[in-house]
C-alpha cells in the first residue's frame, strides 16, 4: 500500500477500484497484481477496451501520473489536501470483500483467490496502530470496486478505530435494493467469492432466503455506528457499474457466459444485454429517497454530459460543477463540515 504522512489529524483510506471477477470475460479485466491496471482512464467502457496493461497501481495512474481530485495536495479547494492518506491497491476480483481461496469461476482454469476481506484485516492491522493516536477524523473511500470495498469494509475500520470517527466517501459503486440489483446476481457474489465469512455474523437481515438483501447491510451499520455519515457521488447512469451488473439480467441467464466486449457491441442491436440506464437512475433515486430522511447519507448525483461517466473524486472533474453549480469538492467540504446535501437530479 501506498502511505502519505501529515501533519493533520486526520486521515482517509483509498480503496483502489478495477472490475470484478464473475466469469472468464469479466476476470480477464481484473489486475493480477499491483503492477497491472485496466487499459484507459477508467471512465469508460469503451475507454478500458484493451483490458489490462502493465501499470503500477497507485495514485495518478489513470491521469498519467498527475495526481488530481482527493490526491491533490496543492489545489486549496481540496478538503483532503493536508490530510494523512493511504491507498490499498486491488487485484483480488471481488471488490474487496472475499474470503474465497482457489475459487473456481466459470470459464476460467486457474483457481482465483478472492481475499480482498482478508487482505483488508492485515492493512486495518496496520493502519490503526499507526495512525489511531494520532487523528481524529477518518473517512474511508474508494473509487468503483473500490466504492463497494469502502462501503463493505467500513464497519471494520470504525470498530478498530473505537472512538475516532470513521464515515465513507462513496464514488461510483453502491449496493441497491434487490428491486435493482437482482437477487441472482448478489447471491452469486456471496457464494463466489465467500462473503458469507466476511458479512456481520450478527446481520440476520444480510442474508435473504434467496440471496439477496445487501442493502440490508446499510440499516445495520446506521444502527450500529450511530454518528456515522456517507457520502455518494455517482453519474445517473454509470456506463461502467451498468456493464459489470450486466451478469444480472434476464434472471443471470448469462452470469457463466457473459462478455464485456460483446455486451458493449451487442448493445446496439438488443438493448436488453445490458442493465438498463433507466434502472440505474431510479435505483440511486430510491437510495437517495430511502436515506434521505435518516440525516446520514448527502448524494451528488451527476447528469447531463457526464450521465454516464465513472469515477470522479480522484479526477480533474472533482472540482468542475459536474451537477449543476457546485462542484463535487465543494459538496465534499460540506459533508466533512457536517453538512448533508443532495445535489443533482
Amino acid at each position: 500500500m501506498f502511505v502519505r504522512f501529515t501533519t493533520s489529524d486526520k486521515l482517509f483510506v483509498y480503496f483502489e477500484g478495477g472490475g470484478a471477477c464473475t466469469n472468464l470475460g469479466f476476470c480477464n479485466f481484473n489486475p493480477a497484481n499491483v503492477n497491472s491496471a485496466i487499459s484507459g482512464s477508467g471512465e469508460t467502457v469503451i475507454g478500458s477496451a484493451l483490458g489490462v496493461v502493465a501499470a503500477r497501481q497507485q495514485p495518478g495512474v489513470f491521469e498519467l501520473g498527475v495526481l488530481n481530485g482527493i490526491f491533490d495536495a496543492a489545489n486549496t479547494a481540496n478538503p483532503m489536501r493536508d490530510w494523512n492518506g493511504v491507498y490499498i491497491p486491488y487485484c483480488t476480483g471481488d471488490v474487496h470483500f472475499g474470503t474465497r481461496e482457489n475459487a473456481t469461476v466459470p470459464g476460467v482454469t486457474a483457481p482465483q483467490q478472492f481475499v480482498g476481506y482478508r487482505n483488508t484485516q492485515k492493512y486495518v492491522g496496520r493502519i490503526v496502530p499507526t495512525f489511531k493516536d494520532k487523528v481524529t477524523r477518518v473517512v474511508v473511500t474508494g473509487a468503483s470496486a473500490g466504492s463497494f470495498g469502502a462501503a463493505l469494509n467500513y464497519s471494520m475500520f470504525q470498530d478498530a478505530f473505537g472512538s475516532v470517527r470513521v464515515d465513507a466517501l462513496l464514488d461510483s459503486g453502491v449496493p441497491f435494493s434487490d428491486q435493482y440489483m437482482p437477487s441472482c446476481m448478489q447471491k452469486r457474489f456471496r457464494e463466489g467469492w465467500g462473503f458469507e465469512a466476511s458479512l456481520p455474523p450478527d446481520c440476520t437481515e444480510c442474508r435473504q432466503v434467496d440471496g439477496g438483501g445487501m442493502l440490508k447491510l446499510a440499516d445495520f451499520l446506521i444502527k450500529k455506528h450511530p454518528n456515522s455519515t456517507i457520502a455518494a457521488v455517482s453519474s445517473a447512469q454509470d456506463e461502467v457499474i451498468r456493464l459489470f451488473f450486466s451478469v444480472g439480467v434476464k434472471s443471470c441467464a448469462g452470469y457463466d457466459t457473459a462478455d464485456p466486449v460483446l455486451i458493449t457491441t451487442g448493445q446496439l442491436f438488443d438493448p436488453t444485454v445490458i442493465y438498463p440506464a433507466t434502472d440505474y437512475a431510479a435505483a440511486l433515486t430510491q437510495l437517495r429517497s430511502q436515506y434521505q430522511s435518516s440525516g446520514r447519507l448527502a448524494t451528488y448525483l451527476i447528469g447531463g454530459m457526464n450521465v454516464s461517466l465513472h469515477q470522479h473524486v480522484w479526477r480533474a472533474r472533482f472540482y468542475e460543477p459536474a451537477a449543476g453549480t457546485q462542484t463535487i469538492a465543494g459538496f465534499v467540504t460540506n459533508f466533512l463540515n457536517g453538512k448533508l446535501e443532495q445535489v443533482g437530479p
